[in-house]
């Protein structure tokens, strides 16, 4: 009760200084693309995904309306959204080391995130981390090496998938998937998919479910003191690392 009576009282004064920055960083910086007016605080997070929890559709919805580059604001984090393929281009390729830079997630503090290649600040330590990961694992010899691994376990996918087609069976195709990528991904990283102090296919599971979860930390770093969502969660299922 107490972080969140903490919560109800700092609340007021939390909106009066984020509406105070907020016009004052709006006088210096240049006009942001089209976009869905803002409320104090949360920005625009309350567009997204509504009853469904289906981000994607809120965004398709928006952009419809405000064009292909329309800017959001997400908690304090200024952002914009692309849609077209033309447009991503020019974020992707031709402007590409200007929006290279990943955000900083709460739960990548908790794992190797900040060190690693998909979380790292673009710079010197990114460029290094890269060039090992294509070197030892994305290399044209390497992914050629594991070319009778991609075969044998794909083929043994869908030797399954004939054979519950003929009992007649319902399968969830995607689960099917994610459990040949796990096995590849661990097999080409660790040698094995399995480990008798570990589930490894397990872990990287959680890993992706907890980097992707909603963490409004991320979003109002205020509320990170109060450790209101992920990082409890994040610290029970990764006390091992």
């Amino acid at each position: 009760m107490f972080p969140l009576t903490l919560l109800i009282l700092l609340a007021p004064v939390v909106s009066l200084i984020y509406i105070l920055r907020t016009t004052v960083s709006r006088r210096r910086q240049p006009p942001s693309p089209p976009g869905p007016p803002r409320l104090p605080i949360i920005g625009n997070l309350h567009m997204l995904g509504g009853t469904e929890a289906l981000p994607h559709r809120s965004l398709q919805s928006l952009s419809q309306r405000y064009g292909p580059i329309m800017s959001l604001q997400l908690g304090t984090v200024p952002t914009v959204v692309v849609s077209s393929p033309e447009a991503a281009e020019l974020f992707l390729k031709t402007h590409d080391a200007v929006f290279a830079n990943r955000p900083k997630l709460e739960a990548a503090q908790y794992t190797y995130g900040p060190e690693s290649v998909a979380f790292a600040e673009y710079g010197a330590h990114w460029r290094g981390v890269r060039k090992v990961c294509t070197t030892h694992l994305l290399s044209a010899s390497k992914v050629e090496g594991f070319g009778p691994l991609r075969k044998r376990e794909v083929g043994a996918m869908v030797e399954r998938l004939r054979e519950a087609a003929a009992a007649r069976e319902v399968v969830d195709l995607s689960e099917r998937v994610g459990e040949v990528l796990r096995d590849m991904a661990c097999k080409m990283v660790l040698g094995r998919n399995k480990d008798d102090r570990f589930d490894l296919k397990g872990i990287l599971s959680e890993t992706m479910s907890v980097s992707g979860a909603f963490n409004l930390a991320d979003y109002v770093p205020w509320f990170r003191p109060l450790d209101l969502q992920v990082s409890m969660l994040i610290k029970k299922k990764f006390h091992f690392l």
